[in-house]
């Protein structure tokens, strides 16, 4: 049996009074925040691309983790894994890369078309969640876009 997902319509919520203290009193409101459509698809898209930068700079430690586990793989699995690895500075441009386009994607949703102020500034960490369980919900099919 699949649970019902917090606000399916993105319907607007007030903030309150008081701060948010948990990210499920939050992430209603989280949701709220992107009631129109191309805010949610600007969104789902910048957190993918970081997502997918920050993937690959993971991968690229597969080789530095076998050889420091001293993990014996034949020449073949060994070529593999050296075309995983990436420099330090590139290694450091795609994270620094996708930090970047995550959220400029999501700034633009938020200040060109939806017209208010992230969350991010008030609630980073609550915020950085919320994007992430919403790009869950949306590929798992829990949620619509």
């Amino acid at each position: 049996m699949v649970k019902s997902v917090a606000n399916p319509t993105y319907t607007p919520v007030a903030h309150p009074a008081q701060p948010f203290r948990t990210f499920n009193e939050f992430y209603p409101f989280y949701l709220g925040e992107h009631s129109l459509r191309i805010n949610r698809i600007f969104h789902l898209t910048g957190t993918s691309i970081a997502l997918a930068c920050h993937t690959r700079v993971l991968l690229s430690l597969i080789p530095y983790i076998a050889r420091q586990l001293s993990l014996r793989v034949g020449p073949q699995t060994f070529d593999v894994l050296r075309k995983l690895q990436l420099s330090r500075n590139d290694a450091l441009k795609i994270a620094l890369g996708g930090l970047v386009q995550g959220y400029f994607f999501a700034w633009i949703g938020h200040f060109v078309v939806e017209n208010n102020k992230p969350a991010t500034f008030k609630y980073p960490v609550f915020s950085l969640r919320g994007d992430f369980r919403m790009l869950w919900e949306v590929i798992s099919m829990q949620r619509s876009v």
